[in-house]
């Protein structure tokens, strides 16, 4: 059987417009993917199309991949990412619907879950269970490094690459990944320097209801990275992150575990929490642990593998992950 190939979306919000891909039947049952920190979209491109029976849409965030960047006087706080990821939903329309999210996108998911318990049937977490926090003694430190950066950010800065293949080095370096898996990441996540083009896809197609000038059929090429690869162009040089660079700075505010201790037990739908063996570092065993007592209907799956495990073997994950929705079927479907 002939894996999906994935659609190119572009969903406008209130305050700017965010691309995303589309795997499977728009009948289907929605869920909706959400990627990690300077990730994008294609942080679900070996995965999404051996989790069938979904319309599985995996988003770049505001500011990553393909999306766009907030306004000059915006930031990236996580209450503006729950509000976009809200509007994402309203834009399909779709009165409940499951739940993907890595690393911060597994923050940003159970923090959704948590907000709107009514609209959240299923809960699939990777490498995530609420965000970073802080001891409630260190918030004026906090904010006085947020405060600093904003005043020192200039813009600009981003890294010029000569070609895609220094971009992936780059990304394998910095994110211990493999070739294959930052392949996925970096095609979706370059520009040509110094302007806002992107990257050339295969072909043009549109999805169910969206103007065909902004959907692009990404077919997949055949080899050990299927579904990542772009066609490479002769000639194509001069390529600098997409990613706004004001992600890098530090946040001006963070919860602290308190704090998410009174947010976490309002999640309803059940969860299932994959973790990677040995743990992150920002994953701490005691810390995760107390997160999983929060929660009434929590399973945790743990394997060996890295941070980007659900990338780097997604067979095992998505394993893990069809277990679950069969022992929690939908009810009304």
């Amino acid at each position: 059987m002939s894996e999906p190939m994935a659609v190119e979306l572009r969903i406008p919000l209130r305050n700017l417009t965010l691309a995303a891909k589309a795997w499977g039947d728009p009948s289907a049952p929605p869920m909706l993917a959400v990627h990690g920190w300077l990730d994008n979209a294609g942080t679900f491109d070996r995965l999404a199309p051996l989790l069938r029976g979904h319309y599985l849409v995996a988003l770049d965030l505001a500011g990553h991949g393909r999306s766009g960047h907030r306004p000059a006087a915006n930031w990236y706080a996580i209450a503006d990412y729950l509000d976009e990821i809200g509007q994402v939903i309203d834009w399909f329309a779709w009165p409940s619907l499951d739940l993907l999210g890595h690393s911060l996108g597994a923050a940003l998911a159970s923090m959704y879950a948590a907000i709107c318990p009514q609209r959240i049937r299923r809960l699939l977490l990777v490498e995530g269970l609420g965000p970073l926090t802080l001891d409630t003694h260190k918030t004026l430190e906090q904010l006085r490094r947020a405060h600093t950066a904003r005043a020192a950010f200039k813009g600009g800065g981003l890294r010029v690459f000569a070609d895609l293949q220094e971009a992936i080095d780059a990304r394998c370096r910095s994110g211990h990944l493999s070739a294959q898996a930052a392949r996925c990441i970096v095609e979706r996540g370059l520009q040509c320097a110094g302007t806002t083009c992107l990257p050339p896809v295969h072909a043009m197609q549109p999805a169910p209801g969206i103007d065909a000038g902004h959907c692009r059929d990404e077919r997949a090429s055949k080899g050990d990275d299927t579904h990542c690869r772009l066609e490479q162009v002769p000639g194509l040089t001069g390529l600098s992150w997409s990613s706004d660079p004001r992600l890098t700075l530090p946040s001006a505010t963070r919860l602290s575990e308190e704090q998410l201790a009174d947010i976490l037990p309002a999640i309803a739908a059940p969860t299932l929490l994959v973790l990677a063996e040995p743990h992150a570092p920002y994953l701490q065993p005691e810390m995760v642990a107390a997160r999983i007592s929060l929660l009434r209907d929590i399973e945790v799956v743990r394997m060996a593998g890295t941070h980007h495990l659900h990338l780097e073997n997604p067979h095992a994950v998505v394993g893990a992950m069809q277990d679950f929705l069969a022992r929690h079927p939908l009810r009304d479907t």
